[in-house]
């Protein structure tokens, strides 16, 4: 459970909310390997699930800004100090101390505490790639010999991340001493060091990154060796405490700043059955996902944060965003999707389509919601059994992307047809994750997400942070700016 990472910063930051730095220790040699292994994983959350996730998710359509500066927000109005503590939590929090967890594990022959690092890394520096391009990597963990690290090339830095993947399932292959393996279990809380899931969890991740660079034969290959059994999910554990365990996105919208953020945007009437042109059909009713999700309250979107936990609730209809539901990291949904995405990327049309489906089987016995959405007529716009048989997601068929077809109205291919329909479905799945973000830039916006006006595009990277630009002459300085893409992205989708 996590306990005490959640820290106020200044007003007039975009970390307006939470950020969190639970390992910021002045002398290393007093703390033990298992807690700081611990502590990192706190803070590998903080930069998966807060504020980056808020702000990108604005600009993707899944959130809205509603009062203050979040309405600028909403509407690309960044500077480079907003990133400044989104930077420090990748390179201060994570790295700074997988670093000292590898060194000590390497002494302590401890090799799945340092498998676990390895993979913390990874993620860490293959999300800087993502969102800032070129960042430092080879000399970022060089402090104090080193103070301004250069910044390597983003293609440099994926690949630096598939080796250190490569070697954390190398390292997840070792047999610990029982002594070793149970200081591992008590510190790792999202398996207990398990090793079989840790390298589910590195192989989507390197399926993710062989994505965003857009090899999908090595995509698909190592997503099949991804996570397939949503137990096995990376998901962020929460409670009922605050400053200690909510949800992150809870603690935001209903203690720090209620009324600052909503769901106004591109995917609620994505998904809402009442609104003509969204993404139902005869084989889809996203009614269960769109009340995970959103409440509508006479056509004013806002975000699920109803819980068991202070809300008069039936067990099982916590929201996406209740205080304690778990946030989701690396998943068999993403994985599934991953599969789908590659393949039809390939002209691999059944496979493709073999994967949604199985995706839609999935959401079809309940998902990653509660199955109560899906089974009570009476909560949140469930199931009505006096409209006869009911089906949440029926499986595709090939005819159905053909011209004409109930996913092809507009007469496109029909493998074009099935990417659309594979992006949406990913655009919905992974609401609030900084993979849609990743998503909508990659595509060149292949959906259509909606541009705030007087916009060339959706923000298109992070700026650089503006204490970095302070403090390292090696910052680039130009062609850096909001609208200007990542070099990954620049090639044709």
């Amino acid at each position: 459970m996590l306990t005490s990472v959640l820290l106020f910063s200044a007003c007039t930051d975009l970390t307006d909310g939470l950020s969190t730095d639970p390992v910021n220790i002045t002398d290393p040699s007093v703390i033990s390997t298992d807690k700081f292994l611990s502590g990192v994983e706190v803070s590998l959350i903080g930069i998966y699930e807060a504020d980056m996730n808020r702000l990108t998710g604005m600009w993707t359509g899944h959130f809205s800004g509603e009062d203050r500066q979040y309405i600028g927000l909403s509407n690309y109005g960044v500077s480079g100090r907003d990133f400044d503590t989104e930077w420090a939590g990748i390179y201060s929090s994570v790295l700074k101390n997988t670093q000292i967890v590898k060194s000590r594990a390497h002494l302590e022959k401890n090799t799945r505490m340092l498998a676990i690092a390895q993979v913390i890394e990874a993620m860490a520096l293959g999300l800087a790639a993502d969102l800032w391009g070129d960042v430092p990597f080879t000399e970022a963990d060089l402090y104090p010999a080193i103070s301004t690290p250069k910044f390597d090339p983003q293609a440099s830095v994926y690949a630096g991340v598939q080796v250190l993947l490569d070697s954390a399932i190398n390292n997840f292959q070792v047999t610990v001493p029982k002594g070793l393996l149970s200081a591992a279990q008590g510190a790792d809380f999202f398996f207990a060091a398990d090793p079989t899931q840790w390298t589910k969890v590195a192989n989507t991740l390197k399926a993710r990154f062989y994505l965003h660079t857009k090899d999908y034969a090595n995509a698909v290959g190592y997503a099949s060796l991804g996570i397939d059994d949503p137990a096995d999910n990376m998901m962020a554990p929460h409670g009922t405490s605050y400053l200690q365990n909510f949800n992150l996105f809870y603690s935001f919208l209903e203690y720090d700043r209620p009324g600052y953020m909503a769901g106004n945007g591109y995917a609620a009437p994505l998904l809402d059955p009442d609104v003509e042109g969204s993404r139902n059909n005869t084989k889809t009713n996203e009614s269960s996902r769109f009340n995970y999700l959103y409440v509508k309250d006479d056509g004013y979107y806002t975000l699920n944060d109803y819980n068991d936990y202070d809300y008069d609730i039936p067990e099982g209809y916590d929201g996406m965003f209740g205080a304690m539901t778990s946030f989701p990291m690396v998943t068999f949904e993403e994985t599934n999707l991953i599969i789908a995405e590659a393949n039809i990327k390939q002209g691999n049309f059944t496979e493709a389509l073999d994967a949604l489906n199985a995706h839609r089987d999935y959401l079809d016995n309940g998902g990653y919601w509660s199955v109560n959405y899906q089974n009570d007529p009476d909560y949140n716009g469930g199931n009505d059994p006096d409209d006869g048989p009911f089906h949440n997601f029926l499986p595709y068929v090939a005819s159905d992307f053909n011209a004409g077809g109930i996913e092809n109205e507009d007469g496109i291919t029909a493998n074009d047809a099935l990417l659309r329909e594979i992006l949406e479905e990913r655009y919905v799945t992974l609401t609030g994750q900084l993979e849609v973000f990743n998503d909508i830039r990659r595509t060149n916006n292949l959906l259509g997400v909606p541009v705030k006006s007087g916009n060339p595009s959706i923000p298109l990277r992070l700026l650089y942070p503006q204490s970095e630009i302070n403090t390292n002459a090696n910052v680039p300085s130009s062609d850096v700016g909001l609208f200007v893409p990542t070099k990954a992205n620049t090639s044709p989708y």
